[in-house]
Order: structure tokens, then sequence, then C-alpha cells
């Protein structure tokens, strides 16, 4: 094993980390004169690949004159279990409903019924599902708001003059016809009980729902999640932890940036991380960062700084098994994402050739062909894949016939075939 010292020495010397880090004014220190908190806190990492919860409070204290030296623990760490490669996903991006029954301070999507339409027709689903497969998407992301039809009679009726009875019905049915088009649905309905979730793995060979925060805190008046059910920590916790129950490989993720502390963001990542060690289907955790837009609540509310992100990704990567693939959306980013591969993030998500990003509709996907280059200015390998990952691609997490259409677009690494 090398030790701290040679691990810093030599990613600090890298040129393309010195011009990446003069980019964004991120001083370089002399290991020498770098806090032996944090040395030995970090060397404890290399020797036991864990640290009490404690040590990983210290290392959130750590000032960007140091950063370096996590960011340098984490990349390594990455490097160990995910070599050069940085992954991503081309998808098509459907707002199946914008309606919503939560009332989130930092949301743009939810509309009310007259200000757009209640929902995307199965006309519309699939004329959009075909556009995508021409263009060679693989990923059919499906989104909708929090369970409206308890909130809003006008839709509920609407879905009852289609034949469906939920949101879930109708998700879980246009699932099933778009795999048809070989596209892979990967839904995110929020909150799911057990039967829908069974019926989504009939048709999605991996489904998401993000954390956000394990802070009940922020369910409080004037805090993000005020009037938010679907929010409630305990409930998210609960769908995340059905679906390992029933093997569906599983993305997840916490947003930063919302009103949650450094002790609240912690807890978050090792909630997630305790649930990965009971079932193992986490396949990524998302660092979502908030951008504060015209006309929500939390329109002044300031955006995490790029201190903040770098050490909330660095120390999920320590956190996470290495197993466990750590993604920034590059829209959200798109001037710093290098800075987070550097420290530690291995996926780049869903970039969309045909939609935008309903939820940050303000942010443009970056150009894949750009993207690219710049991955690979870097000295890294962008591979595309399908939404769900190379090593849960088997039976013991995607049914047989599912699993066969997959390895039709696929190479022998498990990464999408060049064509």
């Amino acid at each position: 094993m090398m030790s701290l010292s040679n691990i810093y020495n030599n990613f600090v010397k890298d040129k393309n980390i010195k011009s990446l880090f003069d980019s964004h004014s991120i001083p370089i220190k002399d290991y020498n004169l770098i806090n032996k908190k944090y040395i030995e806190i970090l060397e404890e990492y290399l020797n036991t690949q864990n640290l009490t919860r404690d040590k990983l409070m210290t290392l959130t204290e750590i000032p960007i004159e140091e950063v370096s030296l996590l960011m340098a623990v984490a990349n390594d760490t990455r490097e160990n279990s995910k070599g050069n490669l940085i992954s991503f996903s081309k998808n098509v991006f459907i707002p199946l409903t914008q309606l919503c029954r939560d009332q989130c301070s930092y949301c743009t999507f939810k509309i009310e019924p007259g200000e757009g339409p209640l929902l995307v027709t199965p006309e519309e689903v699939l004329k959009s599902t075909k556009k995508a497969v021409e263009l060679g998407c693989t990923e059919l992301l499906f989104v909708s708001g929090d369970k409206p039809e308890r909130n809003y009679d006008i839709y509920r009726e609407k879905l009852k003059s289609m034949g469906y009875t939920s949101t879930a019905d109708y998700m879980i049915s246009m699932s099933e016809i778009c795999l048809e088009e070989n596209i892979f649905p990967h839904s995110n309905l929020g909150i799911a009980n057990q039967s829908e979730l069974i019926r989504f793995k009939n048709s999605n060979p991996s489904m998401g729902l993000m954390l956000e925060s394990i802070s009940e805190r922020l369910m409080d008046p004037g805090m993000a999640h005020y009037r938010c059910p679907d929010k409630y920590p305990k409930a998210r916790i609960k769908t995340i932890s059905l679906a390992g129950e029933l093997n569906i490989p599983w993305t997840s993720g916490i947003l930063i940036g919302i009103g949650e502390n450094w002790d609240e963001r912690i807890d978050s990542i090792l909630e997630l991380n305790r649930i990965n060690n009971l079932y193992g289907h986490i396949q990524e955790i998302i660092i979502q960062n908030f951008n504060p837009k015209p006309g929500i609540k939390m329109e002044g509310h300031p955006a995490p700084t790029d201190l903040d992100m770098i050490k909330t990704v660095s120390l999920s990567r320590l956190i996470m098994s290495n197993s466990v693939n750590i993604q920034v959306p590059p829209n959200l980013n798109s001037k710093t994402y290098m800075l987070h591969v550097f420290s530690g993030v291995n996926d780049l998500g869903g970039v969309s050739p045909i939609t935008i990003d309903y939820v940050n509709p303000e942010s443009p996907w970056p150009q894949i062909d750009l993207m690219k280059n710049t991955i690979s200015e870097f000295g890294f390998n962008l591979r595309e894949r399908l939404p769900v990952y190379p090593e849960y691609l088997s039976a013991d997490y995607i049914e047989d016939h599912i699993l066969g259409r997959a390895k039709k677009f696929i190479d022998k690494t498990g990464f999408v075939a060049d064509n």
C-alpha cells in the first residue's frame, strides 16, 4: 500500500490537477505543513478502509487550503476500485406527470392543474421513446410528482378514464410498453410499496429514489420539506429498503444545500451505506447540489460552495462501499465536474440528446462529444452504460427477459458496445 505522503505528492504534482486547481483557486499546500489531525485520520482510513462518525465529522472541517489531501485519498480510492473509467447513460427524460402533492421549497418541477397538461399521454410517451431509440438512447427516465392522485380529483379521474388507478399503475404500464421498443425504463416514482415495486421489477432493470436528507428537522415550518408528506426520511428509507429485499438495483443520493448541516449530511450518507451493507442493491448515489432559481420559495437561499461539494463527494467515496458508484449531475456542475471526478466521482449520470432536465430546466445537458473530450484530456475513459450498471447485470438482480435484451447492447465489459 502506498503511503499517504506518496499518494498526496503524486496527486498534486500531476500537471492536469495543478491546472484544474489553479483555475478554481484551490491552493496546494506542502504535505509537511498540513494539519496533523487530518493526516492521522486519513492514514487510519488507508489502513482500515473505515472511519468513525466522529472522525468523518472532523474531516468536514478541513479548509480549502488542505482539501487537496482529502481529494487525493478519495481519488486514490476511486482509482483502486474503478480505475480510469467514467460512465454515463444516454437517456430520454419523460416527466409522466408534474402534478405533486408535496410543497418542496426548492422545486420548479411541480405544476398545478391548468398550468400545463395533467400528464404525458401514452401516444406522446411512445413518440418520444421511438425518437430516443433512433438517436441511440438506451435509458428511458420516468419521473413523476409524488402521489398527485391523492390531492387532485381531476387528475385521478383522468387516470381512471384511461384505465389506471394510480400514477404507479400508469408508469408501470408505460414501462412495459416502452421496454418492447428496446429501451430500458428507469423509474423514479417516489414512495412505493412492495406490490408496486414487484410490478416495476418486471419492466425496469433499475429504479431510483433519492433519500435527499435524513433530517426530520427539514420538515419543520419554514424549512425545505415543510408540507411534504413524501419527504419523511423514514418513508423514503422504507422504500429503498423494500427495493433491497427485492434485489432491485437502486439509485439514491442526497440533495445538499437545502438547509441541512454537516451532521445531517454525513448521517444521510451513513444511512445509505447502512442500507447497502444490508442488501447490496444501491448501485449508485448521487450528490446533487441545490441551485436557487427565480420564483421558488428558496430563491434567495445560497447554493452550496465548490468546497461543500468537494468535501461531500470525497467523504461519500470514503464512506460508501467500493462497489457503489458515485455521481454528480454534469449539467448542475458544468464548470466543476472534473473537480468532483478527482474527488471520487466515477459517473456523470444520464445525459439526454433529446429532452431537457425537467427538474432543472435552466441547466442544459453537456454535449456528449465535448464531455468525452474533456474527460479524455484528463486521462479518463468515458463509457456509456445502461441504466443498470455492469456489476448488476445478472439474474440475481434483473428479470431474465430484461437481461436477455440488455446483453444485446453490451460488450464483454458490461458497458454499451461501441458502434
